[in-house]
């Protein structure tokens, strides 16, 4: 995620409702207008498009080896997203959008890869704390959200899962789960409990058919244009 500041107002009304403030990007003001030297948005390529291609190029192999595609989710994935604008280059929202699109593909990929021996889901990490806000330089702030975290999983909330061993739990699930263990159609979430206890729940994934065909036909376009 690219960073351009702290939202100040959006980390005043976070304060009503402060459990999906934590799960959101309210605080944080995102850069527009990012583009790679490839014509792209940046986020999309590098949350979506990047592995999409990764995966056209090595179908032989995960073919052959009967694997898996596992996608990284946000709880973030609001519809932050337009048709009109899919890789999000002006809106404001560039990290929400990608995520959303993560959604969107995923089931749709996993019945055109099913038929060549290789599944995709999308797990989500929940809460993690990282230093996503090292270049902001406020290294205050990252300890208080350390701290605000803890307080969170202590009071119940699973979703907080804090570090990287609990963050992985719903991935090494997917991962390693008979075919009839895991369902393309659901998401699976990495959780912690209060003592940092790690385990994966599911829940169906929501998708918008009508999204998710356009956005896996504008995808194919930009393989056929980068596959050289």
């Amino acid at each position: 995620m690219a960073i351009k500041s702290l939202n100040i107002l959006g980390i005043i009304r976070g304060l009503t409702h402060p459990i999906a403030f934590f799960e959101s990007s309210e605080a944080l003001v995102q850069q527009q207008g990012l583009v790679t030297p490839d014509g792209l948005g940046q986020t999309f390529q590098t949350n979506v498009f990047g592995h999409y291609l990764l995966v056209h190029k090595l179908l032989p192999v995960l073919s052959r080896a009967k694997g898996r595609v596992i996608w990284t989710g946000s709880s973030a994935s609001q519809l932050e997203f337009s048709q009109l604008d899919y890789m999000h280059i002006h809106g404001l929202k560039p990290y929400e959008s990608s995520k959303y699109i993560v959604d969107q593909i995923s089931q749709k990929m996993d019945e055109r890869l099913r038929q060549k021996g290789v599944r995709c889901f999308v797990g989500e990490p929940g809460n993690v704390c990282t230093s996503f806000l090292a270049n902001i330089g406020v290294p205050v702030l990252q300890m208080l959200i350390v701290v605000v975290f803890y307080l969170m999983r202590i009071c119940g909330l699973q979703r907080f899962t804090i570090d990287a061993q609990c963050a992985s739990a719903a991935f090494i699930y997917l991962a390693f789960a008979r075919d009839e263990e895991v369902d393309a159609s659901q998401k699976y979430y990495s959780c912690a409990s209060r003592w940092g206890h790690s385990s994966v729940v599911r829940a169906p994934l929501e998708c918008c058919t009508k999204d998710a065909d356009f956005l896996i036909s504008k995808l194919d376009a930009l393989v056929d244009r980068f596959d050289q």
